[in-house]
């Protein structure tokens, strides 16, 4: 949405009149993408002014023009000036929505993505049922799509409310189809819902858990109800990628180079390659070589469900630490970076975080060597 106060003099070139153009954006008309514009007249003001009247005149026309124009910004922020072609008021939001996510997440790297759509649309249908037209959305349905995530929703897996930073990935998801619909002309005006306009709940971020080394080695993969989803758990703890870059990972990205067996994999929130030396532990955990464009975990499916699992078994095995799939990431690089005493650029580039600042991040985790450093500053302090 643009509003531009557009000035034209007269025949006397003594004054100005005043026109608000408005650009909506674009409508759909008869299948045919067009231009969405206004122009209103609002008086004019004096070029020259002269004497206390024709000064006093521009300056009150100067307010009311800005009070018109600051007022039709507010509007459009808040959806009042959404129109909708007819035609698009057909269209079932829930099934574009579908539609549009799994072309969105064509790219394998994107894949794994598809399911947080899924989720997401799974809890939107709970809102507000499976008829919802693209001519209801509006201000009040995405307010009140956050308030649901916020206060009703719960996991599916285990019926627990939602955490905060899976109520910001939810509505995101929402967001980002909405924004489609604005972007194709099917929307016409501006976003109905500014996410600054909205209470969304701020990530509340927790503290992050880790698993040591000698904890990882008493894990039996085969003592949890989904073996699959245990080993590949312990393959993140060896390897440290992604769930999203272990679902993607195919047999071709196992390569042999001068005797060492490497894994070539893009970050799914990244486009630079990671190659990492793949130690025993990890190469037992794969299994026999398929073919190269064959998956290395095929039956691997992130899910809450799973990570239930995961959960129980961790604790059955006597961890009893806050976990999921994405502390194996965790163990890995906190590990790490204690066994390189605290070498945080080579760690930054095993797991390819373009900030080093997201890697130190982890180094808060370990206590490991703390009780060393004040020894040997007790030792040198008495050597004084």
């Amino acid at each position: 949405m643009k509003i531009k106060l557009q000035k034209v003099l007269d025949k006397t070139k003594m004054k100005q009149y005043l026109t608000i153009r408005t650009f909506k954006g674009y409508k759909v008309v008869d299948g045919v993408r067009k231009q969405d514009k206004t122009r209103e007249s609002h008086g004019f003001i004096w070029v020259k002014p002269k004497g206390v009247d024709q000064k006093t005149h521009n300056k009150k026309e100067e307010i009311k023009i800005k009070i018109e124009i600051d007022k039709k910004r507010l509007e459009f922020e808040a959806g009042l000036y959404n129109n909708y072609n007819p035609d698009n008021r057909k269209i079932n939001f829930a099934e574009y929505w579908l539609d549009w996510a799994d072309k969105h997440c064509s790219n394998e790297h994107k894949r794994s993505n598809f399911t947080q759509f899924k989720t997401s649309l799974k809890h939107f249908k709970e809102f507000t049922g499976n008829q919802l037209i693209i001519g209801d959305i509006d201000f009040n349905l995405c307010d009140g799509f956050i308030k649901y995530l916020s206060k009703e929703a719960v996991k599916h897996s285990n019926g627990k409310p939602l955490k905060t930073s899976s109520i910001n990935t939810f509505y995101k998801k929402f967001d980002l189809v909405v924004w489609s619909l604005y972007n194709k002309g099917l929307l016409v005006g501006s976003h109905p819902a500014p996410r600054k306009l909205l209470n969304i709940p701020k990530i509340i971020q927790k503290k992050k858990e880790y698993l040591t080394i000698d904890e990882i080695n008493t894990l039996d993969y085969t003592e949890c109800s989904n073996e699959i989803y245990a080993k590949a758990f312990l393959f993140c703890c060896w390897v440290g990628c992604r769930s999203g870059d272990l679902a993607n990972l195919k047999w071709k990205d196992i390569r042999l180079e001068n005797g060492k067996i490497y894994v070539y994999y893009v970050m799914q929130k990244g486009d630079n390659p990671i190659k990492v030396p793949l130690m025993s532990n990890a190469l037992e955990l794969m299994g026999d070589r398929k073919n190269d464009n064959e998956l290395v975990f095929p039956h691997f499916t992130y899910h809450g469900t799973n990570n239930e699992k995961l959960y129980a078994w961790l604790k059955m095995s006597g961890i009893n630490k806050d976990l999921c799939f994405h502390s194996s990431k965790a163990s890995f690089i906190t590990n790490m970076i204690h066994i390189t005493k605290g070498n945080v650029e080579m760690t930054q580039r095993l797991v390819g975080h373009k900030d080093i600042r997201t890697t130190q991040g982890y180094n808060k985790l370990t206590n490991e060597g703390k009780e060393d450093a004040i020894d040997a500053l007790q030792k040198a302090s008495e050597q004084q």
